[in-house]
């Protein structure tokens, strides 16, 4: 089953330790034929980043933000067909936008170092490494 995973944190690929894992992560999915997106805030700024680290190859899509708000518009028209069929992760380190993304229909996923505090309304992970590891262990699962 193809899956859509929309990364909304421009922030895990600012730095190199993050974006070695993050890397690894996009790997997966992309071998795995999972669609892969962004939403942008600086798109300029990120494509330079993506392309000078050899990430920009594993994204499907991007989406350009909207100032002033949680989840774009034009990220809800462009996956419209598969947020009806439940199948898109949105993976970000603000839990105010997971919160509109979870009503808008996305699984939100929570990817930030304090993912143990109380309150945390959805899965949560303290890196992409933990993500990662959790998304094999649930393909493995589905397996058996």
């Amino acid at each position: 089953m193809v899956e859509t995973f929309v990364f909304s944190s421009e922030s895990v690929f600012l730095n190199e330790e993050s974006q070695t894992t993050a890397a690894q992560f996009l790997d997966y999915l992309k071998r795995r034929k999972q669609r892969i997106g962004m939403v942008f805030n600086d798109q300029q700024s990120m494509n330079q980043i993506l392309l000078a680290h050899d990430l920009a190859e594993y994204f499907d899509f991007s989406i350009n933000g909207e100032t002033g708000r949680q989840v774009a518009h034009g990220l809800l028209d462009f996956l419209k067909d598969e947020l009806q069929q439940g199948k898109v992760y949105f993976i970000s380190n603000s839990l105010p936008q997971l919160q509109e993304a979870e009503s808008l229909g996305f699984a939100p996923i929570y990817v930030n170092d304090d993912c143990y505090k109380e309150g945390v309304p959805c899965r949560a992970y303290e890196d992409y490494k933990q993500l990662h590891l959790a998304v094999i262990a649930d393909r493995f699962e589905e397996l058996i």
